[in-house]
């Protein structure tokens, strides 16, 4: 019987069982893709890593796989983190000074990670996302809102058109008109599974947000949704959406800055994991967006052994 050992950390919290929960197995040689597929289907999370020798040639320092519970996808923000941290704490990556850069290898590519840390502890850790890509804007705002279960009217689609963005990987954005709205957001799956219908192959995400955040020191309170194995699932906190909300935000003009544009994020508040990620936006001769952070504290939680 071959052990596979996991640890278990929160994202995007200081405090334990808040955040998004993550399992990283950081040593994965030698497991298969089935077994990598079978252990994220046993963890229930909304992605587990596995930790792997780099690519010969990628230039990368380590590689990871990220599965959800049903797929393996090619990036994701919360398991980024979480994985470089578990990384970090454990004595595989050297922390030198106050910031030490890491290479992570992922479908999505080559990106580098942030780790920043003090008096040799890691204090919080930062994705350089890929550069925001975007869609045109949804056709049928009526439809994006009867998947979230609101009323067409919770919508703004004449200055926040849902649309689809990816730093990494692709969401659906659906700003909202009011906190409320985003609160009361109920999902209808046969209407999700409508609009995911017409996405590309493989995005199965609605990102629901608005400008009036519960704590006065966030920009927006977001919720994240997704369809999974036919059912609807909640993210207590969202890295990879984050990144493409802060793109979004930045192209639209909803928020300002001349410098680089820090948001800050609140989400899981529904769910009861308070989460806060932080965005940070460069911006193009154009002031557009040009290269998106996402940021934030990671806890441990737990030790485990698998047995396959």
């Amino acid at each position: 019987m071959k052990n596979a050992r996991y640890v278990r950390v929160d994202v995007f919290t200081k405090s334990r069982f808040g955040g998004n929960p993550l399992a990283v197995f950081p040593h994965a040689k030698g497991l298969t893709d089935g077994q990598m597929q079978l252990l994220a289907r046993e963890m229930n999370l909304s992605e587990t890593t596995f930790v792997l020798p780099p690519s010969k040639g990628s230039g990368a320092d380590f590689r990871v796989r990220i599965f959800t519970p049903d797929m393996e996808i090619p990036y994701a923000g919360h398991p980024t983190l979480g994985t470089f941290y578990v990384l970090a704490d454990e004595g595989r990556l050297k922390l030198t000074g106050r910031m030490t850069v890491a290479m992570m290898e992922v479908k999505a590519g080559v990106l580098p990670v942030e780790i920043y840390s003090k008096g040799g502890k890691v204090d919080r850790v930062v994705t350089v996302q890929s550069g925001p890509r975007f869609w045109p804007e949804h056709a049928d705002p009526g439809l994006v809102a009867k998947a979230l279960g609101v009323s067409k009217s919770d919508l703004d689609p004449d200055r926040m058109p849902p649309q689809l963005v990816s730093t990494g990987l692709p969401w659906l954005i659906a700003p909202m008109r009011s906190r409320k709205a985003v609160e009361r957001a109920r999902c209808d799956v046969q209407a999700f599974a409508e609009v995911v219908k017409g996405l590309p192959k493989g995005v199965v995400d609605i990102y629901a947000t608005c400008l009036h955040p519960v704590d006065a020191s966030s920009t927006t309170h977001s919720r994240g949704f997704s369809l999974v194995l036919g059912g609807i699932v909640e993210d207590p906190a969202t890295g990879s959406a984050s990144g493409c909300l802060g793109a979004y935000l930045v192209k639209r003009g909803l928020v300002r800055g001349d410098g680089p544009v820090r948001i800050v994020n609140e989400q899981g508040y529904e769910i009861g994991r308070p989460s806060k990620v932080t965005i940070d936006v460069e911006k193009d001769a154009d002031g557009g967006p040009r290269t998106v952070r996402v940021g934030g504290t990671v806890v441990k939680v737990m030790d485990g052994i698998a047995y396959l």
